[in-house]
């Protein structure tokens, strides 16, 4: 079996727990408060996503910094000096630096350790957009996969992940640079909620809008209907920013819709949740067709 190991970002959305089972190394974003740096991933506890969320209330959106090129380094070097290769799953190109700056530490290090391989895979995704490709690694990691197959699995397959989700407040986006500031003025109108959607190249657009909350996380499971295979038993997860019972909701209506034994239900992670907001719900699965 070949051994190598699998790391991702923290936008990757995956808890201590997920991570753990799955060894998986996780690489933080840090988050940039009032009270100082924090990492956006810590797998010594569990985020208190309420405390959090509380605070975003009160503060309004707080910055984020990507992973850059030398704290790659830190994280790659140890594992390829001790022998082994790396498959590293990135969030999607399109809305950070961080995967660019995973590329240019592989490079260098490749260059620094001859013989050894660094796999960059550009998801197009965030939050478990992209935790569930690095699941899925780790899954074909445990069936003796090579790391080139599973790689050549994620970039053949990255364009049928779907990423569909509504947010409370437009403006957390617009403020982190997600998206346009007409965007965030059209969905600030009352109790307008916008459907947004990663597209081909890794950005947020929108892709519908609908009036009221129900409405809006109906409109995602109709969304699922529409793109989510009848037979698959495939990953379906939901994050949520602070709002646990619409996502259990959520998922009740995409039970109702297809047989499905489980929902991966967790708080968005402190440095994607600071983009999109308390409120927010995001639904991920694979369609059969590419709808990127």
């Amino acid at each position: 079996m070949e051994d190598y190991a699998i790391l991702t970002d923290s936008s990757a959305n995956l808890t201590p727990d997920l991570a753990h089972e799955a060894k998986i190394e996780v690489v933080p974003l840090t988050c940039l408060t009032d009270a100082g740096e924090m990492p956006a991933y810590d797998d010594t506890k569990v985020f208190d996503g309420h405390s959090f969320y509380d605070k975003l209330r009160v503060t309004g959106p707080i910055k984020t910094s990507m992973v850059n090129c030398a704290q790659f380094v830190q994280a790659f070097e140890p594992i390829v000096k001790a022998g082994k290769n790396i498959l590293y799953v990135a969030m999607s190109s399109g809305i950070s630096g961080t995967c660019a700056a995973a590329v240019q530490a592989a490079g260098d290090l490749m260059k620094k350790y001859p013989g050894r391989v660094i796999k960059v895979v550009d998801t197009l995704a965030a939050s478990f957009g992209e935790g569930i490709f690095a699941l899925k690694a780790s899954m074909m990691r445990s069936a003796k996969v090579s790391l080139d197959a599973a790689a050549e699995w994620a970039e053949e397959n990255k364009n049928r992940m779907c990423q569909f989700f509504t947010v409370d407040d437009l403006m957390f986006l617009h403020k982190g640079g997600r998206i346009s500031s007409l965007t965030a003025r059209i969905g600030s109108l009352a109790n307008i909620k916008p459907l947004l959607m990663g597209d081909a190249s890794g950005k947020i657009v929108s892709c519908g809008k609908v009036i009221g909350r129900k409405k809006s996380l109906q409109a995602l499971a109709d969304l699922y209907d529409r793109h989510a295979p009848n037979d698959s038993q495939d990953i379906v997860a939901i994050a949520h920013g602070d709002c646990e019972k619409d996502a259990l909701y959520l998922a009740d209506q995409l039970k109702k819709k297809r047989d499905l034994k489980d929902v991966l239900i967790r708080c968005y992670e402190p440095g994607t949740g600071s983009h999109v907001g308390p409120g927010a719900v995001a639904l991920f699965f694979f369609s059969p067709v590419a709808v990127k």
